[in-house]
C-alpha cells in the first residue's frame, strides 16, 4: 500500500488579536464512515475526528491533528501508527472536524465505546498552549512521613497535553523505582487553574526515602520534578546529612520540620565559608562539588532563631 502523508500545517498567520492562543483540545467525538471526505490516492476515507477546544480557533490558523495516542490504558499508552490525518474545517460551532485515513483494511481505525484516545495537534509547528510554555507547571510538591506511611502531595498550576504522573521513589543509595501512575485530573489533558494530587506510599525503611515525579505528555515526552526526601521510619534526630561519609562530593541535608524558612551554611575545618544559602523552604536541599574533608553544615531557623550544627565527612572523590 502506498503511504500516504496527509499532514497539513497551514502557513498564514492569524492577525486577530483575540486569537492570540492557541487553543487545546477539551473533547472529541469520532464517527466511522466517510463523512463525505475525499478519497486520497483511491483510498476512502475511515471516517471523522471532531475536535473541541478550551477556547476560540482563528479561522486563519486552523490547528492540524499530527498524531493520536491509545490511553485506555494509562500506564501503557500506545501511539496509533500509520493513521493519516486531513486538514481541518472549522464549524459554526467552534469545532473542527477532520477526515482521517488508515488504508483499505481500516486495521488502525479508532473504535471502541471503552476506548479513550489523546489528540496531539499543532498550530504551524506550534503546540496547543502559549508558545514556549512547559507542558507541566509544578505548584508545590511535598513528601511527609507519618508513621509507616509517606503522603506525598503536589499542586500543578498548569498542565498542557499531560497524560499523567510516575511516582518515583530511591531507597538509600539504590536505583530510582516506579510506583505508580496517577492519571491527570485535567480535561483533556489540559488546564489553567491549580489541580492537587495525593498519593500515599506504604513505607517502612529505617534510611532516607527521596521521592520525584516523572510528569509524561501525550506525545510520551516527559520531565521530572525536584527531589523530596524524607527520614526512616522511627529515624531521630532534627537534621539528617547523608551519605556520611560522602565519596563523591555530594551530601544531601534533610530537615525535621517540613515547613519553615532556614538559612544554611556550609563551611570546611578551617572555617572557610563553602557555600551560603537564605532563606530556604524545601525540607531538604544537596550541596555537591565538595572536595575531599571535614565539613561544618550550621542551619538557623529564621522564625525561632534556633540554630543547629551536623559535621560529616566527604572522602577522596
Amino acid at each position: 500500500m502506498k503511504k500516504m502523508l496527509f499532514l497539513i500545517l497551514l502557513v498564514i498567520p492569524s492577525v486577530g488579536l483575540v486569537f492570540s492562543q492557541t487553543p487545546c483540545v477539551s473533547e472529541y467525538k469520532i464517527n466511522n464512515g466517510g463523512g463525505q471526505c475525499p478519497d486520497v490516492d483511491e483510498t476512502p476515507s475511515t471516517g471523522t475526528i471532531t475536535l473541541s477546544f478550551d477556547g476560540p480557533i482563528d479561522p486563519l490558523n486552523v490547528p492540524s491533528i499530527i498524531s493520536v495516542t491509545d490511553i485506555t490504558d494509562p500506564l501503557d499508552p500506545q501511539l496509533m501508527k500509520e493513521i493519516n490525518f486531513g486538514s481541518g474545517t472549522l464549524l459554526n460551532n467552534g469545532d473542527v472536524k477532520y477526515c482521517y485515513y488508515v488504508g483499505p483494511n481500516n486495521n488502525n481505525n479508532l473504535q471502541g465505546q471503552q476506548s479513550q484516545y489523546r489528540f496531539f495537534i499543532s498550530y504551524n509547528g506550534t503546540p496547543c498552549g502559549e508558545q514556549g510554555a512547559l507542558p507541566v507547571s509544578f505548584h508545590a510538591f511535598t513528601a511527609v512521613r507519618t508513621n509507616s506511611v509517606v503522603a506525598l502531595k503536589w499542586t500543578t498550576a498548569m498542565e498542557s497535553s499531560n497524560l499523567g504522573f510516575e511516582i518515583q521513589r530511591l531507597i538509600g543509595t539504590g536505583n530510582w523505582q516506579t510506583l505508580s501512575f496517577i492519571a491527570t485530573q485535567a480535561h483533556g489533558g489540559n488546564s489553567s487553574s491549580d489541580l492537587n494530587y495525593t498519593y500515599a506510599d506504604m513505607n517502612s525503611t529505617k534510611g532516607i526515602s527521596q521521592y520525584r515525579i516523572r510528569q509524561i505528555d501525550i506525545a510520551g515526552r516527559s520531565k521530572l520534578s525536584e527531589i523530596r526526601a524524607v527520614r526512616g521510619d522511627g529515624q531521630k534526630g532534627k537534621t539528617i546529612v547523608y551519605p556520611n561519609p560522602s565519596s563523591d562530593g555530594k551530601v544531601s541535608i534533610i530537615f525535621e520540620d517540613v515547613n519553615g524558612i532556614r538559612d544554611v551554611s556550609v563551611t570546611d575545618i578551617s572555617g572557610r565559608m563553602i557555600k551560603q544559602m537564605k532563606g530556604i523552604t524545601s525540607n531538604n536541599i544537596m550541596v555537591d562539588n565538595l572536595t575531599t574533608g571535614i565539613y561544618t553544615v550550621r542551619i538557623v531557623n529564621n522564625e525561632t532563631n534556633e540554630q543547629e550544627v551536623q559535621k560529616f565527612v566527604v572522602n577522596k572523590r
